[in-house]
């Protein structure tokens, strides 16, 4: 029997596109490549460091002409097959770094904001779906969902002019959309950053922090909890894995071509290049160039399933948890005040419940769905959110609002008011709404929030990001 594959919108296809650049077991991604260096490399390594020793004893004790051709023929074998992995990893790297940027980008500010808040909130509700796919979550949602929040945490301090970066602060008043091969901010700024972010975390594969965690969970790395001591050791080993990723695993990447100026502004470049993500890597996390990707790294793994302490409804208080992290000396402060700036304290894809106000302005005795939708909230407390129900009916053509905390049932005020109904009121309420039969809802009459990954996952309601009216709640 020939069965229909199920609909797709083009915006799902794309992130499931985007998803497989970094981790796929069915094509070329570069999980797969970076996996098979952590295993190999050593020796890897040590076989070419021996091939070229042994050649060069050979030339020095005069051996005859066809041993040392022999011997140079092994080491340069050993040469082109290194050159190849390099060549493929730096190929697969840029590809998943342009990946993320054609899906996050667009020609104004606003489509930017608009394209980053659809993949965001994306993957954060996809993620929900998919959270016992350990190893997708892992290697491909996390370090997309890292590095577009470094992106855009970027673009914030240079806008603000907090990052003290004369040439980047360059870049970014050249930046040229129409023309993204010879824009500078791309090219020379936000292509790297990611790249950065990418092999960053790709130093978890690394076999002495894999090693780490399966010691301590006994092979099972979702239930890790790492002692400060361990996850200092664990820090220690992913940088170090970083390093080797980017020195034997990316290194020298070769000029093809026959003319020299070319082939000397290709190697400048790329010296340059290497540099600039060793920087990266190296940064201290409680530096503003650190803590530029350490607070999205420490966002994302707080917003995404994975931790032993996962918990959805808690998402909107993972600013207290950065905060703590400032108080400890973990990240810089303003970072992480700038970073709730723009993503407020509600995660694009969150599902929030609210009391809508009635045409005398009041707020009404009962409640509806929203999702939230935008970056840069008016303010932390107050997402902007497209409303997905109606008089008790899921709808796929609602509103945007700007969501007061006063009628946002997460906080005290707004449940409050809400339980003065009936119990049985509330119930009825609650088969309304959670028409899935989600038995867990019943255990909460008046609930926080709710899970929209099932809403979601209907095609037509995945345009959520569409330009519509902002209305009062």
């Amino acid at each position: 029997m020939n069965l229909a594959l199920p609909k797709k919108s083009v915006f799902v296809r794309n992130l499931e596109q985007l998803l497989a650049q970094f981790y796929s077991t069915q094509q070329a991604c570069f999980y797969n490549e970076a996996v098979d260096f952590f295993a190999q490399y050593q020796e890897q390594q040590r076989a070419l460091h021996q091939a070229e020793l042994v050649w060069k004893q050979s030339q020095q004790a005069g051996d005859i002409a066809e041993v040392q051709r022999k011997n140079r023929s092994l080491f340069t074998d050993l040469q082109f097959e290194d050159e190849k992995r390099r060549i493929r990893c730096w190929t697969l790297l840029r590809q998943a770094a342009e990946a993320l940027l054609k899906l996050s980008e667009g020609t104004t500010p606003l489509e930017t904001q608009t394209a980053s808040a659809r993949l965001l909130g994306g993957l954060l509700m996809t993620a929900s779906s998919n959270k016992r796919k350990t190893l997708l979550l892992e290697n491909a949602y996390k370090p997309c969902y890292r590095a577009l929040l470094t992106l855009r945490l970027l673009e914030d301090l240079l806008e603000q002019n907090i990052l003290k970066e004369p040439l980047w602060q360059e870049w970014y008043q050249e930046r040229n959309v129409g023309s993204l091969t010879d824009c500078p901010y791309r090219q020379k700024l936000q292509i790297p950053i990611v790249m950065g972010c990418i092999i960053q975390h790709a130093g978890l594969m690394c076999l002495p922090a894999q090693q780490l965690l399966a010691k301590q969970n006994g092979g099972d790395k979702a239930e890790r909890a790492l002692t400060q001591e361990q996850r200092q050791e664990l820090l220690s080993h992913c940088l170090t894995g970083s390093l080797d990723l980017l020195k034997y695993g990316l290194g020298e990447l070769p000029y093809r071509g026959n003319k020299r100026e070319e082939r000397d502004l290709h190697q400048q470049q790329h010296v340059r290049l290497l540099k600039q993500l060793q920087r990266f890597i190296s940064a201290k996390p409680n530096t503003p160039l650190g803590s530029l990707f350490k607070v999205p790294q420490a966002y994302a793994s707080v917003a995404l399933p994975g931790r032993p302490r996962y918990n959805y409804d808690a998402l909107p208080k993972a600013a207290l948890l950065m905060r703590d992290g400032v108080q400890r000396g973990d990240y810089h402060g303003v970072l992480v005040d700038r970073l709730f700036r723009i993503v407020g304290l509600f995660p694009q894809g969150y599902g929030v419940v609210f009391t809508p106000l009635g045409d005398d302005g009041k707020p009404q005795m009962k409640y509806e769905f929203a999702i939230v939708n935008t970056l840069y909230p008016e303010k932390p407390d107050q997402p902007g959110c497209r409303v997905v129900s109606r008089n008790m009916q899921y709808r796929n053509t609602g509103h945007n609002i700007s969501l007061s905390s006063e009628l946002n049932l997460f906080f005290k005020p707004a449940r409050d008011r809400l339980k003065r109904l009936p119990e049985e009121r509330l119930k009825e309420l609650l088969n309304i709404l959670f028409k899935d039969g989600e038995e867990n809802y019943m255990n909460v009459l008046l609930p926080k929030c709710w899970y929209p990954e099932s809403f979601f996952s209907v095609p037509e309601n995945q345009n959520l990001w569409q330009t519509v009216h902002l209305k009062q709640n």
